[in-house]
């Protein structure tokens, strides 16, 4: 990652304090008034360090041009201001104080085109170059929640993730970017929605996380490439930024301590989550096996939506700054070592490819994809009902081959404990899988046909020892034990047990016919 160091001047009510930190144009910084818990070298080397002496359009030639081009090229990039509430992360990056002009616009023109922030020049960049529409986005991270700035209401977006799209919003709004004075007017929105107030540290501080999302067509025109300019808010103390009782800028009464702390709460937790996942991209890069290192992405917002730039998507890059006085000294050297930390992270500079992540960078693109959505969720709900159909058709044909088993028992006569076995046997097997079913009950069916066709064979052997017995007398029978018949004396029909296979069948001794069944006299 990039890293360069920003120095705001010092304002009026700190022109009697000390300056505690030290910069050169060759990138050396050097924190004179040592906290007393440092324990490390407060002398740090940066890409870049600009002086309170340097305008906006400096750090832009300076720094952020070669990562325009970048993205121009195909690349997306990510800027992030990050430092001490109070140090000018708004201004670097809008330029201009959005919020007194909301209540007196009455600077000239030329006095506004001196304060353009970076978000300007980026824009006028890209629609200067010519590669087709540019789009932008505008979003604000309050509180652990995500809201466009560019919508009315204030309903806060869902955070999706899947395979295709990666982390995006669905319901992000997207607007095409005619001119830079377009983008005055969608940054004046913002200003009218941001969260922001009086804090005892900065009379308008931000307390929210902003990202402008730019995307432009790369030079091959096949690529759509994103460019994420991200205003954090300030990293601050409870003790040092407790608001009192006044009106913001926005002339709102300032909301109450519980409040208070709770923005402060998330603020924090999320530059912390920040932090915890630099350290952690660190100890990836020199771990042996790199996916055994856990990136805490998710455990906030901010760092979620920001994964695919820190993990190494495309360009990164922070601006820090500083308040140069004796006074935030301790806060200097926390956001010191935080940059010194990043800088330390390597990202890939490749241009991305194509993905279907791009369609949604486009106001036509974006409703298509939500066609595609609402199209996907209807053979979703398609295919649960199917699948609920074959459900009911599987324990329909379940069903139906349990009453084929009980049906087939029955006809071979079996004992009511065999009944009760092949049932048990056959409930078991509806309570496995289908596939288990269906084999074993084909292998039963198999057995059937092997008992009955047996059984025939026995059939036709018994008639022709019955057709030979014909000629001989009841004496002389030694196969077969008669049984005395119910059926009275007169009956022409004799009963017989074969002793073989314990079957009764009759016998006519005057016809010479046999059944299995006896026939009416």
């Amino acid at each position: 990652m990039h890293v360069a160091v920003r120095l705001r001047p010092r304002l009026a009510t700190e022109a009697n304090e000390v300056e505690a930190v030290v910069a050169s144009r060759d990138g050396r910084v050097q924190l004179m008034c040592t906290p007393k818990a440092a324990r490390r070298p407060t002398a740090y080397k940066f890409d870049k360090v600009f002086s309170p002496d340097d305008s906006n359009l400096i750090v832009y030639e300076t720094f952020l041009r070669p990562i325009v081009q970048s993205v121009l090229a195909g690349t997306h990039a990510t800027v992030l201001a990050y430092g001490q509430t109070g140090t000018g992360k708004t201004f670097t990056m809008l330029g201009r104080d959005f919020w007194s002009e909301l209540d007196t616009s009455t600077a000239s023109s030329d006095d506004r085109a001196k304060q353009r922030g970076l978000m300007y020049f980026v824009a006028a960049e890209l629609l200067g170059a010519g590669r087709g529409p540019v789009t932008c986005s505008y979003l604000e991270l309050y509180n652990e929640k995500v809201f466009d700035l560019l919508r009315p209401d204030k309903t806060p977006l869902d955070v999706r993730e899947d395979a295709i799209h990666g982390v995006f919003l669905p319901d992000l709004q997207v607007l095409p970017l005619a001119s830079v004075e377009t983008l005055t007017d969608i940054l004046w929105r913002g200003a009218q929605t941001r969260a922001c107030r009086a804090t005892n540290m900065n009379e308008r501080s931000s307390r929210s996380h902003t990202i402008m999302q730019l995307h432009v067509d790369s030079r091959t025109g096949c690529e759509t490439a994103t460019i994420n300019l991200v205003d954090l808010a300030g990293s601050e103390k409870c003790k040092k930024s407790s608001t009192g009782v006044r009106p913001t800028p926005h002339g709102r009464a300032q909301l109450n301590a519980g409040q208070d702390m709770k923005e402060l709460k998330f603020i924090n937790q999320s530059l912390s989550t920040l932090g915890q996942c630099i350290t952690a991209l660190i100890r990836r890069e020199k771990a042996d096996d790199a996916a055994s290192v856990h990136v805490p992405y998710r455990n906030s917002k901010l760092t979620r939506l920001l994964q695919p730039s820190l993990g190494g998507g495309g360009l990164c890059s922070f601006i820090v700054t500083l308040n140069p006085c004796k006074s935030s000294a301790q806060e200097t050297f926390s956001t010191l070592q935080f940059a010194t930390r990043a800088m330390k992270v390597s990202v890939s500079c490749a241009p991305e490819p194509t993905t279907p992540r791009t369609t949604a960078l486009s106001p036509g693109k974006l409703t298509q994809q939500a066609s595609e959505y609402r199209a996907m969720d209807a053979i979703m709900t398609e295919l649960r009902a199917e699948n609920r159909k074959l459900q009911r058709a599987l324990d329909a044909e379940r069903l139906q081959k349990r009453k084929l088993l009980l049906g087939f028992t029955s006809l071979l006569g079996a004992s009511d404990e065999n009944e009760k076995r092949e049932a048990t046997m056959s409930t078991k097997a509806d309570d496995q899988g289908g596939d288990d079913v269906l084999a074993k009950l084909s292998s039963m069916e198999l057995a059937i046909q092997s008992q009955l066709e047996g059984i025939q064979a026995t059939k036709q052997a018994l008639t022709s020892v019955i057709s030979r017995h014909d000629d001989r007398t009841n004496d002389e029978r030694t196969t077969t034990t008669p049984i005395v018949s119910n059926t009275p004396s007169r009956s022409l029909w004799d009963e017989y047990v074969d002793d073989a296979t314990g079957y009764k069948y009759y016998h006519n001794t005057r016809t010479g016919v046999t059944r299995w069944t006896k026939p009416d006299e």
